[in-house]
Order: C-alpha cells, then sequence, then structure tokens
C-alpha cells in the first residue's frame, strides 16, 4: 500500500526508469496509486496515496509499509476480508476489481482515519509477459458509503416507524392515481391491490364519504395543494372507522410534482368520544333547560297559597316543561275514591274540551292510581288495554281523547293520597322515564303546597295567638319593671325616710318575685336537664306521641323540603310516662333531623316493640356527626362547637334536653353516625307497661332516683 521513494530501488535491467512525464504524472494523479513488486512488497507510491491513508515521507509508518517487514499478502485486514487472494490474482498476471472495504491504517500504527476504498490492481508485464509489478489505484468511497448509510438508516426509521404505529402510508401518480402498492391500506381494509389501484380506493370508503372525498382529492390534485379531510374507511371485519388523512405533493427539480405521499391515522375512538361528549353536551344542556323550567315551576307552586291557584299553576307548568296537548288537576274527594277535576290546561287540539269537568266515579284508571298511590306510565295501546282505564260514568263519551298517558299521584306528608296530575298526549313520541320523575317532582311540591293551603288557616290563627302571647310576655316582664323603677328612683330622693325606704324596698321585692316567676317559666328546660321535675305519668300510647311529634315538627321540615317517612307500630305495647315532655324529645330530635339535613333531604321516624321494649328511631341522610363529636352529641351546647358559623341558630340543649327527659322515664337515648356526610340516626328505648294499653287505672311508674 505504499511505495518506496524514486531512488529506494536503484534502476535495473528489469525495473526500466521511467521518464520525466511519467513521474510528474504519478505524482500528481488525483487518485491513490501504489507500485507493488512482484511478490507483494510496496515499491512506490504517490502523494494522494500518502493523503489518502496520512502516511507521509520520512514518517517510521512509511518506512515500515517500504521494509520486506511489510507485505499486502500478509497484511492482517486483507487477509481478513479476502482482499489478498485478489491481489495474489493480479500479482499472477490478472487485472482484478477490488470490492469496497474499510481499512483501518491505526492497525499498522498510523492515526489516520479508517476509510471505505475500493480498488483495481493491474499488473504491468514485459514484452514476454512476465509480470514486472501491479499498480493498485484506489478510490475513496469514505464519504459516499457515510451518506448511504444515513440514507438506509433514515429508511428503516421510517420503515419501523410505519410498521409500529396504526397509521396508513401511500403514495400516488402526479394526476392523483394510485399505481404503487400499500400493504398498510391493504392490511386495514381487506382490499387487493387490484381492488386498491387507480380510484378502487374510494370503495373502502363510507357511502357518505365517498363523493365529497372524491371530489376534494381532484380539486387539491389539480391545485397542488394539501389534501386533508377525515372520512370513515371501511375495515377488514366489515365495520367503518375514523381515519384522518392529509397528503402532499411532493415536488421535483424541475417545479413538476413528482409524486403524492400520504397518510390515514385511526382517529376513530377520538371522533366517537366527540359525538359522544356533543350528544351529553346536547343532553345537559336540555336537562339544565328542563331543570330551570321545573325551578320554576317549584317557585310557583310555593307562592301561592290556595289550592285553586296550586291547581291551576300545576297543570300550567306540567303541559308546557313535558310538552304534552293536556294536563289535568283531580283531588280525592271522598272515601270512594271519586276525584273532581280542579283544574285543566289543554292546548289548541283540544279545545273544545276546555269546560269538561265532571268527577269520576270511583271506579276508573284515575282512582286505581290514588288506592295504589304509584306512578302509571302507559302507551296509547297499553292505556286502551287496560281494564280501568275508563270510569267516567254516563259522560266518557264527553272526556277529551287520550294519546298515552302519565299519571303521578299527589302524595301529604303523612303518605296518605289527596289526588293525582295527569298528562296526556305528548307532542313527540311517548312519555319517558325523564318525563316520570319531572312529574314525580312537581307532584310532590304541589302536594306540599295544597297541604300547605289547608294549614293556612291554621298557621294564622296560631300567628295570631303566638302574637298574642309575645305581647302578653312583654307586658308581663315590662310591669315588674315600673314600680322597681319608681321604687329606686325614692330611694335616692328619700334615703333617710325610714317608712319610705321600707315601701320601696317592698315594691323592689315583690316584683322582683314577679319577674323570677316569669323567668323560672321560661328556664323550665333548665330544671327539666337536671331533673328538678315532677313528670306527669299516665298510661301512653306510643303512637299517639310520634303523630303529635310529627305534627309539630312538619313545618319546619316543609319548609326544608325533606320527605318525612313513618314506619312500623308499637305493636300495642303502652309505656308509662309524661306525654308532653316525650312528645317534646321526638320534636327535638324530629327539628334537629331537618335543620341539620340539605333541602330536599329524607327523614325516616321507625316505631317498633321488641322484649319489652318500645323503640322510636329518628333518622335523616343529613351531614351526619364527626366521630369526635359523637361521644358529646347529648351535651349541653354541642350544637355551637357542631357548627359554630351557628348558621343553624339555638342554643344546643334540645339533645341534651331530649336525654334527660328520656332518662327520666327510665329510658336510653343513643346516636349512631358513619360520619360527615352520612346522616344520623337517634333512636329512643322505653319500657313497656303490662298495665294494658289505655287503662287510667293502671299503675305509672315512679320517677327514678
Amino acid at each position: 500500500m505504499s511505495s518506496a521513494p524514486t531512488d529506494a530501488v536503484p534502476p535495473t535491467p528489469s525495473h526500466p526508469v521511467p521518464d520525466v512525464r511519467f513521474q510528474a504524472l504519478f505524482e500528481q494523479a488525483p487518485v491513490s496509486i501504489q507500485i507493488l513488486a512482484p511478490d507483494g512488497r510496496t515499491i512506490r507510491v504517490n502523494k494522494a496515496w500518502e493523503n489518502l491513508w496520512q502516511i507521509y515521507e520520512g514518517s517510521p509508518l512509511k518506512a515500515f509499509v517500504f521494509s520486506a517487514e511489510y507485505n499486502v499478502l500478509r497484511d492482517p485486514q486483507l487477509v481478513e476480508t479476502g482482499i489478498s487472494l485478489l491481489l495474489q490474482r493480479a500479482l499472477g498476471g490478472e487485472s482484478v476489481e477490488i470490492p469496497s472495504a474499510l481499512y483501518d491504517v491505526t492497525a499498522l500504527g498510523g492515526s489516520g482515519p479508517a476509510r471505505w476504498v475500493t480498488a483495481r490492481a493491474h499488473p504491468i508485464k514485459d514484452g514476454e509477459g512476465n509480470v514486472l509489478e501491479v499498480m493498485l489505484i484506489h478510490e475513496d468511497i469514505t464519504e459516499r458509503v457515510h451518506n448511504e448509510t444515513a440514507l438506509r438508516l433514515r429508511e428503516e426509521r421510517f420503515r419501523s416507524l410505519v410498521m409500529a404505529t396504526s397509521q396508513i402510508v401511500w403514495s400516488n401518480t402526479p394526476d392523483g392515481r394510485v399505481l404503487e402498492d400499500s400493504p398498510s391500506w391493504r392490511a386495514f381494509t381487506g382490499q387487493t391491490y387490484d381492488q386498491w389501484k387507480e380510484f378502487g380506493w374510494l370503495d373502502a370508503l363510507h357511502p357518505d364519504d365517498r363523493a365529497p372525498t372524491e371530489t376534494l382529492w381532484l380539486a387539491c390534485v389539480a391545485a397542488r395543494s394539501v389534501f386533508e379531510t377525515k372520512y370513515r374507511i371501511r375495515c377488514i371485519d366489515g365495520a367503518y372507522r375514523w381515519t384522518a388523512v392529509k397528503g402532499v405533493p411532493i415536488i421535483a427539480a424541475d417545479g413538476a410534482i413528482r409524486e403524492w405521499i400520504g397518510a390515514n391515522t385511526d382517529i376513530h375512538d377520538m371522533v366517537m368520544a366527540e359525538i359522544e361528549l356533543a350528544q351529553r353536551l346536547a343532553y345537559e344542556k336540555h336537562t339544565s333547560a328542563l331543570l330551570a323550567k321545573v325551578a320554576q315551576a317549584a317557585r310557583t307552586l310555593q307562592t301561592v297559597l290556595s289550592s285553586d291557584e296550586i291547581a291551576r299553576a300545576l297543570v300550567a307548568e306540567a303541559r308546557d316543561i313535558l310538552q304534552a296537548h293536556q294536563a289535568v288537576v283531580s283531588l280525592t274527594e271522598n272515601g270512594s275514591w271519586s276525584q273532581a277535576i280542579n283544574a285543566v290546561s289543554l292546548s289548541e287540539k283540544y279545545a273544545r274540551y276546555g269546560d269538561y269537568a265532571v268527577k269520576t266515579d270511583g271506579s276508573g284508571i284515575y282512582a286505581q292510581v290514588c288506592r295504589d298511590n304509584r306512578v302509571m306510565r302507559l302507551t296509547q295501546q297499553e292505556l286502551e288495554a287496560h281494564p280501568a282505564w275508563r270510569g267516567f260514568g254516563s259522560q266518557a263519551h264527553a272526556h277529551p281523547p287520550m294519546r298515552g298517558w302519565l299519571a303521578v299521584p299527589l302524595i301529604d306528608r303523612k303518605g296518605a293520597n289527596i289526588g293525582l296530575i295527569q298528562v296526556s298526549d305528548k307532542f313527540d313520541g311517548e312519555f319517558t322515564q325523564e318525563d316520570e320523575d319531572i312529574l314525580v317532582q312537581l307532584a310532590s311540591i304541589a302536594a306540599a303546597g295544597f297541604e300547605n293551603a289547608r294549614l293556612y288557616g291554621s298557621l294564622r290563627e296560631q300567628d295570631r295567638r303566638k302574637d298574642e302571647f309575645l305581647a302578653m310576655l312583654a307586658h308581663e316582664l315590662r310591669n315588674p319593671l315600673a314600680p322597681i323603677l319608681s321604687a329606686a328612683q325614692l330611694l335616692q330622693f328619700k334615703a333617710g325616710d325610714e317608712q319610705q325606704v321600707r315601701r320601696s324596698s317592698d315594691i323592689i321585692s315583690r316584683q322582683a318575685r314577679h319577674m323570677t316567676s316569669l323567668v323560672d317559666d321560661l328556664l323550665d328546660v333548665s330544671r327539666v336537664t337536671h331533673g328538678l321535675i315532677e313528670l306527669d305519668r299516665a298510661l301512653l300510647d306510643p303512637m299517639a306521641i310520634v303523630a303529635g311529634a310529627v305534627e309539630q315538627s312538619q313545618p319546619l321540615i316543609a319548609a326544608k323540603q325533606h320527605a318525612l317517612v313513618v314506619e312500623g307500630d308499637a305493636g300495642g305495647a303502652a309505656i308509662v310516662g309524661d306525654q308532653v315532655r316525650l312528645t317534646q324529645v321526638l320534636v327535638n330530635l324530629l327539628n334537629n333531623a331537618a335543620k341539620y339535613t340539605p333541602a330536599g333531604g329524607r327523614i325516616g321516624l321507625t316505631v317498633s316493640s321488641r322484649d319489652a321494649e318500645v323503640s322510636i328511631s329518628v333518622s335523616d341522610n343529613g351531614i351526619g356527626i364527626d366521630a369526635r363529636l359523637l361521644p358529646r352529641v347529648f351535651d349541653l351546647f354541642t350544637q355551637a362547637e357542631r357548627a359554630p358559623d351557628r348558621a343553624q341558630s339555638g342554643l344546643g340543649i334540645g339533645l341534651a334536653l331530649a336525654r334527660e327527659i328520656v332518662v327520666l322515664h327510665g329510658g336510653q337515648v343513643t346516636a349512631h353516625s358513619g360520619g360527615a356526610g352520612t346522616g344520623s340516626r337517634f333512636t329512643v328505648v322505653l319500657r313497656a307497661s303490662s298495665g294494658g294499653r289505655g287503662d287510667p287505672r293502671a299503675q305509672v311508674a315512679k320517677r327514678p332516683d
């Protein structure tokens, strides 16, 4: 791989001296030239060879290459690559092409970089055909090899990327036709190449997407613009999936389109999620609008005070919200389950029936809804097939025809039926579960309104009496203050008049005792909690106590829009105790549940009897009790700690008072809660009496010590 300087080998008859022109041409040749002796030694190199291998004149490595120790036929790298065998053929007289190979000069002790080269070994012979020497010409292809390697790596990366992703990659001719195969397209769609080529790929698209996609594609081809859209492709299993597609024109050096390159990306899950989200948003928008209407209807129903006004408002709101042609409110009149039509709302479709007001005879489908206290939702076919759908007596022929039916009973706070609200002939389709839920909510609000209307007169009377009591209490408290004030002033002016001082003192003492008596009445709760009062004991029916407590607590429960459910009974058991005080216990528990349950909650009151004990539980689904507070819930003023902002008002003595009264009766009261947000349950357990219910002569228990 090197040659000695021109004077390294003295001229001999077998080695003619080159002329000056040959020497200059040899030295200035742009390619690397290495002259080999017939035995494989290096005898001459040119400047290009030195630059290629960075082995320069005067260096030890060049001296080594020209020495007898180095021979190309024994060079380990050339032996390993098989090049030494090719050189041996050249030394034997054959002109040989040597393929590309990497040669690292550092293996000889050099410092130059490894180079990729190709070579040609050409023997130089005398007139008799004997090989005088071999000319080895190298071509440096290192840069080309690196470029080809980089290109191959990029192609391999691209191919791996395509295989690793869900994309479909394709290419088209400049005029938009398919000629080259796309295995990824065929794998996705199941089309053969013959089915896919030209414009056959359009057949794999969803029928609704074919025409618009073809139009857009041809327009982009004509305009040489980027093709970008999305369409559904039929998969190999026959299902359609959404894909996003983008195709770009590849521009040649002369400005013409060489080809189109594109890819389809599976976006089916994303599109379906977007569609689902849009549907959900539309539903939520619809629901929000309905809720707004229901809220407005609730406000309307809560602002009217008479039954007639409530009925008229209810049918108008129900028909508008549920988009029905008919809405009717019928209130139950007596035990025969007949209902009078109290309010009707009809669209123009049924306007001619606006005067119909005949009550049912208690045998039809109206009465069944009220007797069962259950919602009934029927299609027109189901309605006409129902055995009880009639019931209008001789006036049945005049009743408006019904086209599908939804009826919800009106139920009072005690669970008794007071009538029903019904709608018929929905504008579009049949009545749905959503319609039912809305009408149930409206019926619940209206039922409370009907009860409130009935109680309104009574409440006004109670309010009047309350005002009278407060006025009297203020008067009674004020009366002693005037004499006390006058007597105190006389003491200031006549401190030396012993008789006047005595009279003034008597006045102050007497009036102070009177005020003390009034305050004692107001502080009765303190005496109860300390067990300092006598109980007015009698044999009592537990259910009468429950009824009285529910009645007293109802205004607060109604104001909070709670549902109160009373269940069970005492099983005939009786208890001995003070009816006023025991009622007061249940009232405190019910009021406590109402106050600490968010509006629209559920309160349950359950009565049971077992093993000579009567158990009464009050439960709610309210805010619950923190585990740290539960052991102290019956202590005085615990409520203040429970709600430091005082939002629930009160001094926090209700539960303490309830416990003391129950203990005075020889019973116990317990509290249970799973923690904040889990609701609460308070249970009162009292001993049952063996004297028999309602027997006034039965022996009553003594007050416990």
